[in-house]
């Protein structure tokens, strides 16, 4: 048993990615370690196991732009229309995902089939940006983030849903790692996770983030945290 699945088996997981079948096989995972106080890294994304919640660096990308993701990986191949470029990868996201206890719910991909525009069927979670500028702290909420008066949509209304991109149902290989979509607002079931309702479609170019954020290039991070099944 190598370091990787020490691990692994230590967090529970082994069983669960050997029946994930094509994306335990070809996962892209980064080099995983134990913090202590149940918290654990994965490539750059730390999980925080006790708090439900873990936390990406990376920067702000095509902010003004058209935007229909809030965060794919580095030259993902939506990146031109994502808010965020994340220093990670699919499966590690994915796994991070997995760590606070999300499971895809298997009413989903069924109702994908169904419809399309349907909403979303799965376990809710928050999301949030975090930079520092002048030495203070800023946060908003994901929603906030992506969306400018324009949108037309209120922060509020929008909920997010772990999905773990559904496509890879059946094929070789994670989708998230081959297409680089980790969060998305306009229904791609290539995405990790996506809101409950899309947004913008048929407006192309009405969303474009918020005008609150640093300039593309900064410095962020983005905080992923499992909602209470109260929520």
């Amino acid at each position: 048993m190598n370091r990787r699945q020490g691990l692994l088996t230590t967090l529970g997981l082994s069983a669960g990615l050997c029946q994930a079948g094509a994306w335990a096989q070809a996962a892209q995972l980064g080099e995983m370690k134990a913090l202590g106080q149940d918290r654990y890294q994965v490539g750059r994304i730390v999980v925080d196991k006790r708090a439900r919640s873990f936390t990406v660096p990376g920067r702000t990308h095509a902010l003004g732009r058209p935007l229909e993701y809030l965060a794919t990986t580095p030259g993902g191949m939506k990146a031109y229309e994502a808010l965020l470029e994340l220093d990670t990868g699919g499966s590690e996201f994915n796994l991070a995902c997995i760590l606070i206890g999300l499971e895809r719910d298997p009413r989903h991909i069924a109702s994908r089939h169904q419809d399309v525009q349907a909403p979303l069927i799965g376990p809710r979670v928050a999301m949030f940006v975090t930079w520092t500028a002048g030495g203070e702290r800023r946060r908003l909420s994901a929603a906030e983030a992506i969306l400018n008066p324009e949108a037309g949509v209120k922060p509020e209304t929008v909920e997010w849903v772990y999905t773990g991109a559904p496509i890879s149902e059946g094929r070789e290989g994670f989708a998230a790692d081959a297409t680089g979509t980790l969060v998305g607002f306009i229904a791609d079931p290539n995405c990790v996770i996506e809101s409950v309702s899309a947004i913008g479609i048929g407006a192309y170019g009405s969303v474009r983030g918020s005008a609150l954020l640093p300039p593309n290039g900064s410095a962020i991070e983005l905080i992923v945290q499992a909602a209470s099944p109260t929520q």
